[in-house]
């Protein structure tokens, strides 16, 4: 039997994610097209997230993407 397992996106945190494919609002520092810096600007996007870093989040830290083309980086900010 396989079995998935599902990794936190957010730039250094290993853990399991129990949110999978969670919708939520990130600030893009990049455009989207070929990566080229950008003013910040605020974005959708689905991304597995686990509990603790969801929690950081809904304490006040914001979630900062760059990156293009689906292959972005994600980090936790105050």
């Amino acid at each position: 039997m396989k079995t998935e397992k599902y990794i936190c996106d957010i730039k250094g945190c290993e853990k399991e994610a129990e949110n999978k494919s969670t919708n939520i609002q990130v600030i893009f520092t990049t455009e989207q097209n070929e990566g080229r810096s950008v003013a910040p600007h605020l974005a959708n996007v689905t991304i597995d997230i686990c509990k603790c870093c969801l929690d950081k989040v809904l304490k006040g830290n914001y979630i900062f993407a760059s990156g293009a083309q689906g292959h972005n980086e994600y980090l936790l900010k105050k």
